[in-house]
């Protein structure tokens, strides 16, 4: 796309025009992405009608090019999915994920390719079969966009969630690569055995390169960061360009014509990296901050891709009328090896019993909600116009002939397929809420209730609020708690009360989390201890979830989901030991942060509990949480003490450190103060710390 004003005025109004549709979908209880295809196409028909072609003519002027899908919007994408996975989550998953985007992502395309070998002719189209590969490769990627946001809304299991978008994720990579590796033998020609050796070595290779490339990019990333800490502006900029910079790096070493490197894998691996790995040390609000920028962008971009993709379905010039029979076929073609697809692998796993069973009605989901999108556009444009094979004879170039099949299954998908996954939900009875969210809600709705009842008092005794108003408003959250409670009540009836136990838990997890990254960012702990007890709090919270609170290993901090801290370790080992003093300064910051986070865990709970007009969480939970962890918090000072005691001398420099580093803290508190008061300015904070901060703090 070469920019021009008209161009960039299409461009924003197109971003304009998505946030509309964006609410006509909520105010609808549409998906997203279908209104979005939808308008797009509405929209060509519209800006073409004679009286408003003057007006809106420049709309033609943005259209999809491979090079801005490709390099400008497909990285933000895979990105943005990436950096939000849960890897731990994931690997609980791992072999029907992965199973799911490597052979059932092969097994659908080969399929697809070969019953349109078949079945075409007899419909009057001879279709050479590496074309037919080529088209199964293009259509076999699905796209979670769309499917995921109708789960949010009904409410799925989220182990089912997690296979959709981690299937998304992973097979996205092995799409273009498989795509690549046969686009290529369909342009150079078919060698037997050697052409068939060959296109395997080169699918492996770029996959394994693409992993390599993508892990050394992103521990490059997350050295930076570490130095960029501070400053929150720089630490974003680094990780928002970082999937560009792993994506076109990538595609420079496949230009140079040596290796070649799935760009894809490459940045899916580092967003991995940077989402589980280097994002735990960023400081919490910049996490908040970063989260929302990219989830932005990624809107953005999808948005765009869908709604240019239905311009581009409206005026790409192909024959759809001529083609509709060619295109039904393909599309229940399609629909019926996702299928296939998804049995050949479901079943020998459910056998196999290598992890927790996918049940049937999953199975059928997944088979039917696997909708197409962005990837399949991007890579059906990647086909060079002047593409040809021996033995086509059809009337429509290669090119237009798989765009035109592509362009009808994404639509069937679109329009016929999204819409009926919600009531198949509901007819499979998968509308199953998680009784942990709902209590852990529970409780602290409970909290937030009685938060705006003493509110609503001390505005009445304030004068701010008439009695009257204030007698309405008291009966609304009042009628409001009773629900609340009602509800407590009956998942009590449903769960007994140990799902209230599991949720106290879970929030004073939450507190202890909250509390280690922002010893870690005010350099109160080290990376290391911060890792350590990070992890560690991680195992706690999935026993948690799981509803085995009462067997917590209070000792382990790691296992074989923490790929990406084991490999580091794994990496850095060989770099030798950490001394005596540093191993001493080490369990000393790890009881302190313990004590720390017990403490503020304790706080917090009691603060609920006692600081209202009545009790915030079950009289039961509340004596057994609090007082277990008031037992964590004792035993850690004793620890910490006998420390001290024991080895006073050494440690006296580093206990110099941390009272200097508590009283910086305790400054950046007093400005945090005036500024949200409104007396400060950047200027004067800056004057403040350098001119009367003890110690140049």
């Amino acid at each position: 796309m070469v920019l021009s004003i008209t161009s960039a005025l299409a461009l924003f109004v197109l971003i304009a025009l998505s946030t509309v549709v964006f609410f006509a979908s909520k105010r609808f209880k549409l998906p997203y992405t279908v209104l979005l295809v939808f308008v797009g196409i509405l929209l060509v028909q519209l800006v073409n009608l004679p009286f408003l072609k003057h007006i809106f003519g420049f709309m033609d002027d943005m259209v999809l090019t491979p090079e801005l899908l490709f390099y400008i919007f497909l990285p933000v994408l895979i990105f943005e999915s990436g950096f939000n996975m849960n890897m731990r989550k994931m690997l609980d998953s791992a072999w029907v994920i992965s199973l799911l985007s490597v052979v059932s992502l092969i097994v659908s395309a080969a399929s697809v390719g070969t019953l349109l070998y078949f079945i075409m002719p007899l419909i009057g189209i001879q279709m050479p079969f590496i074309v037919a590969l080529l088209f199964g490769a293009i259509i076999s990627p699905t796209d979670p966009v769309a499917v995921l946001s109708l789960f949010k809304e009904c409410g799925v299991p989220r182990r089912l969630a997690m296979i959709f978008e981690g299937e998304s994720l992973l097979n996205d990579g092995t799409a273009m690569a498989l795509f690549l590796v046969i686009l290529s033998v369909a342009l150079t020609g078919f060698n037997g055995t050697e052409t068939i050796l060959g296109g395997i070595f080169d699918f492996t290779m770029m996959i394994v390169l693409g992993v390599v490339i993508g892990l050394v990019m992103a521990a490059l990333f997350s050295k930076a960061l570490n130095f960029t800490k501070k400053n929150e502006f720089v630490t974003v900029t680094l990780l928002i360009i970082s999937a560009h910079m792993v994506f076109i790096l990538s595609e420079l070493i496949n230009h140079s014509g040596y290796v070649h490197v799935s760009s894809i894998i490459a940045t899916t691996v580092a967003a991995l990296f940077l989402g589980n790995y280097s994002r735990n040390v960023l400081h919490p609000t910049v996490d908040e901050y970063l989260g929302k920028l990219i989830e932005h962008m990624a809107f953005v971009i999808n948005s765009l891709v869908f709604l240019l993709a239905g311009l581009l379905f409206a005026s790409s010039g192909v024959d759809f009328v001529h083609l509709w029979l060619p295109i039904l076929v393909t599309v229940l073609i399609v629909a019926s090896c996702r299928i296939l697809s998804v049995y050949i692998v479901t079943k020998p796993l459910n056998a196999l019993k290598l992890e927790n069973p996918i049940p049937s009605s999953w199975e059928k989901l997944l088979g039917w909600a696997s909708l197409r999108g962005a990837l399949s556009i991007i890579i059906v444009l990647l086909i060079p116009k002047d593409f040809t094979v021996d033995g086509w004879t059809y009337e429509h170039a290669p090119r237009d002939f798989l765009l035109a099949l592509t362009v009808g299954c994404i639509l069937a998908t679109l329009f016929i397929k999204a819409p009926l996954i919600v009531p198949i939900m509901k007819k499979l009875d998968m509308n199953v809420k998680d009784p942990l969210k709902e209590a852990h809600a529970s409780d602290l709705g409970i909290y937030f209730l009685l938060t705006e009842r003493a509110r609503l008092l001390d505005f009445k005794n304030k004068g701010f609020l008439h009695a009257d108003h204030y007698e309405a408003m008291l009966e609304q959250v009042n009628r409001k708690l009773f629900e609340a409670e009602e509800k407590r009540k009956f998942l009590i009836a449903q769960h007994g009360r140990d799902i209230f136990d599991q949720s106290l838990h879970l929030s004073m997890i939450h507190v202890e989390k909250y509390a280690i990254r922002k010893l870690f960012v005010n350099n109160e702990v080290s990376e290391k201890t911060y890792r350590k007890i990070y992890s560690k709090l991680c195992l706690q919270q999935e026993k948690i979830e799981q509803a085995q609170h009462n067997d917590i290993d209070p000792k382990a901090y790691t296992d074989r989901k923490d790929v990406f801290d084991r490999l580091v370790r794994l990496v850095l080992s060989p770099f030798g030991q950490d001394t005596p003093e540093a191993e001493l300064q080490q369990k000393m910051e790890y009881y302190r942060a313990q004590m720390i986070m017990a403490r503020k865990a304790v706080q917090t709970i009691e603060h609920m509990q006692t600081g209202l007009d009545q009790p915030t969480f079950l009289p039961e939970p509340y004596a057994e949480v609090s007082a277990r962890y008031r037992r964590y918090k004792e035993r850690s000072g004793e620890k910490m003490e006998a420390l001290v005691a024991a080895n006073t001398e050494k440690l006296s420099p580093y206990l110099m450190q941390l009272a200097q580093r508590s009283l910086a803290i305790s400054g950046g508190k007093a400005l945090d103060y005036l500024n949200q008061k409104g007396l400060l300015d950047e200027a004067m904070e800056h004057d403040i710390e350098t001119t009367y901060a003890p110690n140049g703090h």
